[in-house]
């Protein structure tokens, strides 16, 4: 309905393409231009029955009662010319075809309220080109790289092969959700945004087919202060976690769960009630072959500069010293503070003040202070991923062979316009290629007054720095 009431092209395009499929829609092609001035943005069916007396519910429900109960597939191009691969767009032992005719570029994959059978394509996108295939119960994406795939899945379907048996492999896949900077008991109260958080969760958690439990990466600032009132509350939303989505939960400090208030001056206002949290260096995920490197970046604490130390790499050095068959693992890093500078996504705008000479000192107060030293460290132990939080904004960057992932805050910290929204990363690893594959963002409006939206990111293994990756 948001696409119908936008325009009267949108409803002419609409049209056209229904007819073209043999699909009558007289009650559509009766909307004349002029009414369509009346539409609203956020007019349902039933809105447009009173407001021009036609009977557009029930053409909406005999539309849809054609496609309920079909298959559909939906065939979708890589990412150049040569990626293309098509079929007709005709009916074939009961299936539904159509195809997407101009190939993607890496800066398209952003993408609004994505149906749930398109999640399954957003998360394979690593494979496209290829099929995404589903009905009302089931959905796969099947990868097409040739002619001999693309023979091969015609004849799967000359055949009556069932299409979802086949092509139904995930057993190499396994999730990290990434999320950061919650600020539990601030001032912008968080329940709202929590909530948000969780229906979000809820929605995508059961789309995702693995046979790993599902792994929350938590990148610091749980709490607004560390106070004993936010710890509880942080620590039972650790434990939700676990017992919601059945997860393992990984998570390291942020500057605002050690400082009190302000400067940090001898790191005497580090509260005692985060005590609790410190533990080792290290976690291993032994089933993944994945090491977690938990980095304390909150030891220089003034105006939330972050650091991490010569000291505390030393140490960790240590630990994974002691672990046989090290080059078998993958490295992946959680820190707090970021090591590159912040961009914004496109669509968000910048404000006045963050242009400013002010603006500009307090930024540099907030980055990690020794990134020179951590980039080698990084580089010397052949690491590829860094998760991290602190900016409020979702991040993905490949510098010299390394992935930066930034997150936004679960709760809510990124205004634009008229919304605020909460964000949070899902990361995707191959067990087969031991590397992560694709990475998406989503931004959920708190408020629910914008649409979802979806980024997707590639971990790509070439030197092309282009587009979403």
């Amino acid at each position: 309905m948001r696409d119908f009431v936008s325009s009267f092209d949108y409803i002419q395009g609409y049209c056209e393409w229904l007819l073209s499929r043999h699909i009558e829609c007289d009650v559509f092609r009766s909307i004349l231009e002029t009414d369509t001035h009346l539409f609203q943005a956020k007019m349902k069916a039933s809105d447009i029955n009173h407001l021009l007396h036609i009977p557009f519910v029930e053409e909406v429900k005999r539309i849809s009662d054609t496609y309920i109960d079909r298959t559909h597939i939906v065939f979708i191009p890589g990412f150049n010319k040569e990626s293309v691969f098509q079929m007709d767009e005709l009916e074939s032992n009961g299936y539904c075809i159509y195809n997407i005719r101009d190939y993607f570029h890496l800066s398209d994959l952003s993408f609004y309220d994505p149906f749930d059978a398109f999640f399954h394509a957003m998360n394979q996108a690593d494979k496209w080109p290829g099929a995404l295939i589903f009905n009302e119960h089931e959905r796969i994406f099947v990868p097409i790289h040739n002619d001999a795939d693309l023979a091969a899945f015609k004849q799967y379907i000359e055949w009556g092969y069932d299409l979802f048996q086949i092509y139904d492999v995930y057993e190499d896949d396994s999730y990290f959700v990434h999320i950061s900077d919650t600020h539990f008991g601030g001032k912008n109260k968080t329940e709202q945004g929590l909530e948000r958080l969780y229906s979000s969760l809820d929605h995508i958690v059961p789309l995702l087919k693995s046979n790993q439990p599902l792994k929350f990466l938590i990148t610091g600032d749980l709490m607004e202060l560390p106070n004993r009132k936010n710890m509880y509350i942080a620590h039972d939303f650790m434990i939700d976690l676990k017992k919601n989505y059945k997860a393992d939960v990984t998570f390291i400090l942020g500057n605002h769960d050690v400082i009190v208030h302000g400067f940090n001056f001898g790191r005497m206002q580090k509260s005692k009630v985060i005590a609790y949290l410190l533990g080792e260096n290290i976690k291993v995920l032994e089933d993944e072959k994945i090491i977690l490197v938990k980095m304390d970046t909150t030891s220089e604490g003034n105006l939330a500069r972050g650091k991490v130390g010569q000291r505390q790499l030393d140490e960790i050095d240590d630990e994974l010293s002691v672990i046989d068959h090290i080059e078998d693992y993958t490295i992946i890093v959680m820190l707090h503070h970021h090591v590159y500078p912040i961009t914004k996504a496109q669509f968000i705008k910048t404000q006045w003040h963050e242009k400013t000479f002010i603006n500009n000192i307090v930024e540099t107060s907030k980055v990690l202070v020794d990134a020179p030293l951590l980039i080698q460290w990084l580089k010397k132990h052949h690491i590829q991923y860094v998760v991290h939080g602190h900016k409020h904004l979702p991040f993905f960057r490949k510098e010299d062979g390394i992935y930066y992932i930034g997150a936004g805050s679960a709760t809510g910290g990124l205004k634009e316009s008229k919304s605020r929204y909460i964000s949070y990363n899902l990361l995707k690893y191959n067990l087969k290629q031991k590397r992560m594959t694709t990475c998406m963002i989503f931004y959920d409006d708190k408020a629910k007054a914008e649409r979802q939206r979806v980024e997707v990111y590639l971990f790509r293994g070439d030197d092309n720095e282009s587009g979403n990756e």
